[in-house]
């Protein structure tokens, strides 16, 4: 009886001890304990969904670890977009398009001409700097905008908004060619000016024939 006593003593002196508290202590962190309980959460709604299955357990894991990859994938998409949204909204409010008072005193129809002359050599970098030019007096002369020397591209576009949505997308696109052309020093390829040129010459020529 006092060995039996002895040892139950000696049993709850172990249990009690550090190192078997310590062996058998939850080492777990908080992020594993986390998904361990979402995992255990998704085995069950498997489990419950699909009464058939076998491994729901394993299952669980893998869907989470493919949710968690879409999420990054996706976290990683938005992140690079905004990125490049940024970089090029950068760009399109630093900009003045007029140089000097010279090129603000011209009328659209001189900056067209000079476009064409451009065009005719096949500079269509120069060809786009002076017909978006052309095209932002037009819409002066429209008062769709007032065009100042001081003013960006951003500011024209924050104008247009105003009345004129659609015009507002074409400048803000052409807006972005024009940079590219004029402070970008890239060169223009002709299929990427002909639309815009075709439709300012619409523009133009149903003026002048209201005229």
């Amino acid at each position: 009886m006092l060995k039996e006593e002895e040892a139950r003593e000696k049993l709850e002196e172990i249990l009690n001890g550090d190192e078997y508290r310590i062996y058998y202590a939850d080492t777990r962190n908080s992020l594993q304990k986390w998904w361990e309980e979402i995992k255990a959460w998704l085995a069950d709604f498997l489990s419950r969904l699909f009464p058939s299955m076998d491994d729901t357990s394993g299952t669980a894991g893998n869907i989470l670890i493919l949710l968690l990859g879409l999420v990054i994938i996706g976290m990683v998409v938005v992140l690079a977009l905004y990125i490049s949204r940024y970089r090029k909204n950068k760009v399109f409010k630093a900009k003045q398009p007029f140089r000097s008072s010279n090129e603000l005193e011209w009328s659209y129809h001189q900056h067209i001409d000079e476009a064409k002359k451009y065009e005719g050599m096949k500079d269509y970098s120069l060809a786009t700097r002076h017909l978006f030019l052309g095209m932002l007096l037009y819409f002066h002369e429209k008062e769709w905008l007032e065009a100042k020397i001081w003013k960006t591209n951003w500011e024209y576009h924050e104008e247009l908004k105003e009345g004129h949505k659609k015009q507002a997308n074409l400048f803000k696109n052409f807006a972005l060619l024009f940079d590219r052309a004029t402070y970008g020093k890239q060169q223009v390829h002709k299929d990427e000016y002909q639309p815009y040129l075709d439709l300012v010459m619409r523009w133009v020529n149903d003026t002048d024939d209201e005229s």
